[in-house]
């Protein structure tokens, strides 16, 4: 191990999770370069959870179920949670989450209802919003800079040609199944956004795999390691591994994706948070933290 990583892996050695075995009371341990910090938590209800409820600062944020990332029902529920309470924390806020579908996220975060919708991709300026039509989504939501990054591809059946796709424009009329609010890659959303692909719509990307392997659609688009989990998720069942196998991976990937808060231009405290959460962001990578985050969430969870 390289000399510089030696120290790192040292210096966050006390990193730690805990939750007790019914999951309502939950805490989350980080250390930064301040020191070790310890954040309390509880499950609230069936969807949300509640963290360092005596801060004099509090937002609300809104997710998805979104495996391995984040769920209610992950270890952990996943390192995007804990990066997201340890992010929030370390600039003295209290942090209600709160699992929706994604539609249903995105719209509470462009209307306001919340105050940070997380995690999302890139937002190209000219996209369009489903929830205020004729206006772009970035009219309602500013985005942080990206505190993590995945992959996102698409996914064909293993019988289906896909020797015709040498670039995305390749693809005019082709039957693809996207997740209803997901941006996916730029180029992607533009060509979908001009009517060049005929898309079904899908809730998530369980519902995504549904439609491929009924063969409603040539073609999913999503995170490998989110699609991935889902497949195990659908089929457990070894009789169906064959039907598993039968969904591969189109090569190439189609880009690397990164993770951002959207916070809502509807908080009259928005810029603020906004700028705290980029400060944040910046020290929590200067110092690794993040990285250990990812990296002890995934170790502790095995």
């Amino acid at each position: 191990m390289p000399v510089a990583l030696f120290l790192l892996y040292s210096l966050f050695s006390s990193y730690s999770f805990a939750t007790d075995t019914n999951g309502k009371q939950i805490s989350v341990t980080y250390r930064d370069y301040k020191g070790t910090h310890i954040v309390t938590g509880r499950k609230i209800d069936g969807y949300s959870f509640q963290y360092n409820m005596n801060a004099a600062k509090q937002v609300q944020v809104t997710t998805l179920e979104w495996q391995p990332y984040i769920g209610q029902n992950l270890c952990k529920q996943g390192w995007v949670m804990q990066a997201v309470i340890a992010l929030l924390h370390s600039q003295n806020y209290g942090a209600t989450v709160t699992f929706y579908p994604w539609a249903r996220a995105v719209a509470y975060a462009e209307s306001g209802k919340v105050d940070v919708l997380v995690p999302e991709y890139f937002i190209e300026p000219e996209a369009p919003s489903d929830t205020f039509p004729g206006t772009r989504r970035l009219d309602h939501l500013t985005l942080s800079e990206p505190f993590g990054w995945g992959l996102i591809a698409l996914y064909k059946r293993k019988n289906y040609n896909t020797d015709h796709f040498t670039n995305l424009a390749a693809l005019a009329d082709e039957r693809i199944g996207v997740v209803r609010g997901y941006q996916n890659t730029p180029e992607f959303d533009r060509l979908m956004d001009a009517g060049k692909f005929n898309v079904i719509e899908a809730v998530d990307d369980a519902h995504n795999i549904r439609l491929l392997m009924a063969g409603r659609v040539n073609l999913i688009i999503g995170d490998p390691e989110v699609i991935e989990m889902e497949f195990e998720a659908l089929f457990q069942d070894n009789s169906n591994l064959s039907r598993v196998q039968n969904l591969v991976m189109v090569e190439p990937v189609l880009q690397m994706n990164g993770l951002f808060f959207a916070v809502s231009k509807h908080n009259k405290n928005g810029k603020t948070l906004l700028f705290e959460l980029n400060q944040a962001i910046a020290e929590f990578k200067k110092y690794g933290v993040l990285d250990e985050i990812k990296y002890n969430t995934a170790k502790s969870c095995k």
